[in-house]
């Protein structure tokens, strides 16, 4: 019957008894907690902030595309072992199941396993799940359909011997639109984006060694053209290259970027141009069967015309086909919307995928039915993107090492653009990314408002703060412009510092002019101007709730990690991810 368990596979009911195993050894102490990590990092599973014995699950979401059963597997799993009461959605499309008790973890993985989903590999030093631009297959816009190279790549990699103890993360993202990046290409090892060579051969061209973090790198382009049937060899002569030279007694200098920086960018692409050739040489008939692409048409005529009322709503490739991009505030989402979800998606045959921004794309809807879809979304409480949009990490509401409490001043800013945009006093779409840390899991070097978590010395204490940048975006060229720093900005005054700045760019901007450029022509001066008194206040005006952090409901104790500083400046340590 449609939806009963299948019996889990054996690769991962193996798996699965082995993270048994590890939590018994630890348990009984015949494992040392060092261990238990090496053990269970690889399988999703990191520790949490907010209580004793309480673990995150990262759950891969191959493609970010989640079936009915997937959707209600994720609501159950989170309602029968966890306390959240619902899931994250991430920037790699990942779900995190927040609040499992380590005498629960085997039961939740299992439970995952009946409805074939996995944690393995979505945490660790391993290869990440991979990222795909969410309108692929359904844009009129795109070059092809990357979605079938993105499956292949990942189902080869997942479990690969090459890829289970890297010195750091390696993550792969596939684009396919022309003119757009949805899938942050420019600060990930390896940038796949859809190309068609001079002579009119569909290929790819591909970036690699890009990275945020306290060192942020764009990746650099590897050739002008690969050819579908290079690029099995081109990702594993890459991590053969990772495996080998990168960095594995500092984690803070691990990843593929720094082998990148060392040797520079021509001597690591004759590196890699050798090593993959050695990659062909030893096993012709190796890595993934891709099919040859065939590139796509132009775009439907009629655009965006004769849609229903549903922001962003937009005409497929495929006739008679829409797709809603549906606004997940916070990334969150309940256990009872995602089984309401999962009842529309069956009920009209459409399909869920998570986005890069942390919301969602309904694809695949009838045209026929989309007046239903708009009542019935709105119904049980969906709205369509906000102009302004946010993309927020976790925070240490949860994150073991991150700085601020991200999560409670997302929501402040969430009913802040809710306000402006009641009052019509929103106009110009941007983009607003928040990290509470150097780590920049929210991605705020590439948002044209970004906030990253710092801790300021203020008299001897420690006061939470954000570091404001502005004009930061990933380009189409697979390029990056990080944003400007502009200055520090006490957590409290941060809802008041980007509605000014939300003002500035409506009394600003020009034409169709995006917020970054906006920015970027009026300069760092004048975008500070407005801010004069929000910006690296003096001592003497602080309070003392400016020395406790946001929380959803209530202040909180600040610092909520250990934080060595000098004076006028913060640092954290490196966590797990």
């Amino acid at each position: 019957m449609k939806n009963e368990p299948e019996p889990t596979d054996p690769i991962s009911a193996s798996e699965i008894a082995g993270v048994a195993d590890a939590v018994e050894a630890l348990r009984s102490g015949a494992i040392s907690p060092g261990e238990f990590r090496r053990r269970r990092v690889v399988m999703g599973i990191y520790p949490i902030r907010g209580g004793v014995d309480r673990y995150l699950l990262r759950v891969r979401i191959p493609l970010g595309r989640v079936s009915p059963r997937h959707l209600r597997a994720l609501a159950d799993t989170a309602d029968r072992f966890a306390t959240g009461g619902g899931v994250h959605l991430t920037t790699r499309q990942d779900v995190h199941i927040y609040g499992v008790e380590m005498r629960r973890i085997e039961g939740a993985l299992s439970f995952l396993a009946e409805a074939g989903l996995t944690t393995r590999e979505a945490c660790g030093d391993t290869v990440r799940n991979t990222v795909v631009c969410p309108f692929a297959g359904i844009s009129s816009d795109e070059v092809f359909d990357v979605t079938p190279y993105a499956q292949a790549l990942g189902a080869h990699l997942l479990r690969h011997p090459l890829g289970q103890r890297l010195p750091r993360k390696f993550k792969i993202a596939f684009e396919g639109c022309r003119g757009a990046d949805h899938a942050g290409l420019p600060f990930q090892d390896m940038g796949v984006r859809a190309v068609v060579s001079p002579e009119g051969r569909p290929g790819f061209r591909i970036h690699v060694a890009g990275g945020l973090g306290a060192l942020p790198q764009a990746g650099f382009p590897l050739e002008s053209f690969t050819p579908v049937c290079r690029l099995g060899s081109t990702v594993e002569a890459l991590l053969r290259i990772f495996d080998r030279m990168g960095d594995r007694t500092n984690r803070g200098r691990a990843r593929l970027k720094f082998v990148a920086g060392r040797l520079g960018s021509e001597a690591f692409r004759r590196l890699l141009f050798d090593e993959r050739e050695t990659v062909e040489s030893s096993d012709p008939a190796g890595g993934p069967a891709l099919p040859e692409p065939g590139v796509t048409e132009g775009a439907d005529p009629r655009g965006h015309a004769e849609l229903p009322a549903w922001t962003g709503a937009m005409r497929q490739r495929q006739t008679g086909r829409v797709a809603f991009p549906v606004r997940i505030p916070l990334g969150d989402i309940s256990s009872e919307r995602l089984r309401l979800l999962a009842e529309l998606t069956e009920r009209v045959g459409a399909e869920v995928r998570i986005t890069t921004a942390q919301g969602i794309l309904l694809v695949d809807v009838p045209e026929s039915e989309t007046d239903r879809v708009t009542v019935s979304l709105r119904d049980v409480g969906f709205q369509p993107p906000s102009a302004a949009s946010i993309v927020r990490c976790a925070g240490t509401d949860t994150c073991t090492v991150g700085v601020t409490r991200v999560r409670g001043l997302a929501a402040l800013l969430e009913a802040k653009i809710a306000s402006l945009e009641t009052a019509t006093r929103l106009r110009r779409p941007v983009t607003i990314r928040i990290s509470g840390c150097l780590n920049g899991c929210g991605h705020h070097l590439v948002g044209e408002i970004g906030l990253r978590g710092v801790a300021r010395n203020v008299n001897g204490r420690l006061a939470p703060h954000y570091m404001l940048h502005l004009g930061g975006v990933a380009r189409e060229d697979g390029s990056a412009l990080f944003g400007t720093p502009i200055g520090r900005i006490a957590v409290r005054r941060i809802p008041e510092a980007v509605d000014r700045l939300l003002a500035l760019l409506d009394e600003e901007g020009e034409g169709g002019e995006s917020a970054r450029e906006t920015f970027a022509r009026l300069g760092k001066d004048r975008c500070a101007a407005p801010l004069k008194d929000l910006l690296e206040e003096s001592p003497e005006r602080y309070r003392e709730e400016d020395f406790s952090d946001l929380g959803i409901s209530s202040t909180e104790v600040f610092p909520a990690v250990t934080i060595t500083t000098k004076p006028g400046r913060s640092s954290v340590a490196r966590g797990e991810g």
